[in-house]
């Protein structure tokens, strides 16, 4: 069976960068499962697996441009602390997470650099402007349950509940 939508896989697979790090995998192998059609991987990895059988095995690169976009030095801000009181206790060289007050969404950043007056704040995903180097194995691939596609569209799911007739007694 191969990768399609509504198909449930689980993969093995490392990511590297160009320089030869990893990014996942280094002591071997990881796991992931998804059910193919549904996002809940990065997309261009996705449309790079869709069409392989089970057993099988590739590599491919994914072009920074693909995967988490160019590196954008408009994300890269400075902020003095009269604007940003927080970033006098940060510390050069370590990643932070904010959290929006209004809404609570959480989001990254990394500090480039910290002086007497103000912190340069980078906004970038750390993995923008890399290309990514993939090696896969295809471990299994089976066609999706009815409850793990009513997970990921309940709404077609609930319809098609709602116009079916209730179980017999």
């Amino acid at each position: 069976m191969d990768i399609a939508k509504d198909r449930m896989v689980i993969l093995e697979y490392t990511v590297r960068l160009p320089d030869g790090s990893y990014v996942k995998g280094e002591n071997g192998p990881v796991s992931l499962n998804f059910v193919a059609g549904y996002e809940q991987i990065l997309p261009a990895l996705e449309a790079r697996l869709l069409g392989l059988e089970q057993g099988q095995e590739t590599e491919f690169v994914i072009p920074a441009a693909e995967a988490f976009g160019e590196h954008d030095e408009s994300q890269v801000m400075e902020k003095t602390f009269e604007e940003f009181p927080e970033g006098r206790t940060l510390q050069a060289g370590r990643w932070a997470v904010a959290t929006n007050t209004e809404t609570q969404a959480q989001y990254g950043y990394f500090v480039k650099k910290r002086n007497e007056e103000s912190v340069v704040l980078d906004f970038n995903h750390p993995l923008a402007g890399k290309d990514l180097h993939y090696r896969v194995k295809v471990v299994h691939v089976r066609a999706a349950s009815g409850e793990e596609l009513e997970y990921l569209r309940p709404c077609e799911h609930a319809e098609d509940a709602e116009a079916s007739p209730p179980p017999a007694s």
